[in-house]
């Protein structure tokens, strides 16, 4: 077995212990014993170095410090004695503010207390990272509902307790990070600079384009990008991060080598610090600093091996992601389903490895499809009949959106590029609303979690076997 394939059968086992350790309840002694016992045959297993008898204690080992670290990662909640009874709290917004079409949301972090409150505040007042408030009001524990553990969902993010409409006083500004609040003024700067500049909806789907801004998205915008399976194009991901790449290697020929590396790297963190760190963001800005430190020290980059250090770095760093967090599961697998599923299409359907055109297109697009639509279909209980088509025809366009869209900024020539741009954010909108007005559109479709395990296991099934028909002789 080669390293590399070492190295993801641990990730894989790392992963799979955090993930039994979210779903059912593991004594934690008994992992420490086991974990104790995995040491002790592993020693053996590293003396006689023979892969057979070391891997598997290996992989007992990882699984085994999985359950452990999510273990170690739940708290009691700091505010239990506080829930319901009217308090007044000092503290910081230690995140950029949610701002919806109707209301605003606050990562409020309590001065004294190591978990946040998520503040609802009507959008009145204007609020920004690194404000110091002083909050009156009552927290309150989140509700787990039947079909959505949204405590557990805030969980993941250090929220335990949540506050409507209290009343907030303002007494200090930019009093968080100095480098993360110059960077969300950046942003700030760019999101009014383009809404003055394009019309509602076009500034807002621009704006989700380049930075994931979706949030004003109108509603029934909203229900036409789900209908027609692109949401994603409004959730930055890493796709944006693959075109903002694509940009930053020109610096290679106008920076050098050395020089471009610092400033791609840089770039990469910026843009994930202004889109807001989701999860589909940090993956894929971990897999393009790991591109560009391979590209620097001359060592070949392989996907698989990429993926999965993503993976285990966000998990081993935040381990509730796994379990309780939707958009990291959808990120990772559309990522898994393109890196492993799509070459078996490729050849499956007899196209040439990097060939470009609306076959490659429309594999890529079916590739990530197959990989999401079961744990899709769980978490949001609808399909997309026309999504494959509807991603053939305007994902092509979003490159060329988010270019023409930010050249929009340029003095003197903006309104030229920003021409551009809206004709193409018409024709997106124009695809989006034809697609989705044709009949049945949207099957709702429930499903439980063993029967989309299955179809995960058959899924794997046929890739494996078409790896196998794929390979020559």
């Amino acid at each position: 077995m080669t390293k590399s394939r070492i190295f993801i059968a641990v990730c894989a086992s790392f992963a799979a212990g955090v993930f039994l350790s979210s779903w059912l309840k593991v004594d934690a002694h008994a992992t420490a014993l086991l974990l104790g016992l995995s040491i002790m045959a592993l020693s053996l297993g590293l003396v006689s170095r023979r892969p057979l008898v070391f891997l598997p204690p290996l992989l007992l080992f990882a699984g085994s410090l999985g359950v452990l670290r999510l273990q170690w990662s739940l708290m009691e909640n700091e505010y239990a004695n506080l829930l319901d009874a009217k308090q007044d709290l000092d503290g910081l917004i230690v995140e950029d503010p949610d701002i919806r079409q109707d209301r605003q949301l606050l990562t409020f972090q309590p001065e004294g207390f190591g978990q946040r409150i998520l503040i609802t505040t009507s959008k009145a007042q204007e609020y920004f990272y690194g404000d110091k408030l002083v909050v009156t009001g009552k927290p309150r524990e989140p509700k787990a509902y039947e079909d959505f553990d949204y405590q557990k969902y805030l969980e993941r993010y250090e929220v335990y307790a949540i506050m409507s409409y209290p009343k907030i006083l303002v007494t200090r500004t930019g009093q968080g990070n100095w480098v993360k609040f110059q960077l969300l003024k950046l942003k700030q700067a760019l999101v009014k600079d383009l809404s003055e500049k394009f019309a509602e909806p076009h500034a807002s789907l621009l704006l989700g384009i380049l930075i994931g801004a979706k949030k004003t998205l109108p509603q029934d915008l909203v229900a036409k990008f789900q209908a027609t399976g692109l949401s994603h194009i409004v959730a930055v991901s890493g796709y944006n991060i693959t075109i903002l790449a694509s940009f930053l290697g020109l610096a290679a020929y106008l920076l050098g080598r050395r020089a471009s590396f610092w400033f791609s790297l840089l770039a990469i963190f910026a843009f994930a610090v202004i889109a807001g760190w989701s999860a589909s963001v940090v993956r894929a800005a971990i897999m393009g600093a790991v591109l560009l430190v391979g590209f620097w020290s001359g060592r070949p980059y392989s996907a698989g091996p990429g993926i999965c250090l993503a993976a285990a770095v966000m998990v081993a760093f935040n381990p509730r992601v796994l379990y309780w967090d939707a958009g990291f599961q959808l990120s990772f697998l559309a990522t898994f389903g393109i890196v492993y599923a799509l070459p078996v299409l490729e050849k499956f359907f007899r196209l040439e490895a990097g060939a470009a055109g609306l076959k490659a297109a429309a594999l890529s697009s079916l590739a990530a499809i197959l990989a999401t639509l079961p744990l899709s279909l769980l978490h949001f209980g609808q399909l997309p009949v026309y999504a494959l088509l509807a991603n053939i025809l305007v994902l092509p366009a979003v490159p060329y959106a988010m270019l023409f869209g930010f050249l929009a900024l340029v003095p003197f020539f903006g309104p030229g590029f920003g021409f551009v741009a809206k004709l193409i954010l018409d024709y997106m909108l124009a695809i989006i609303g034809w697609v989705a007005s044709w009949p049945g559109a949207v099957w709702k479709v429930s499903v439980a979690p063993a029967a989309v395990f299955a179809v995960y296991l058959v899924l794997l099934a046929v890739f494996f076997w078409g790896l196998r028909k794929s390979r020559p002789g």
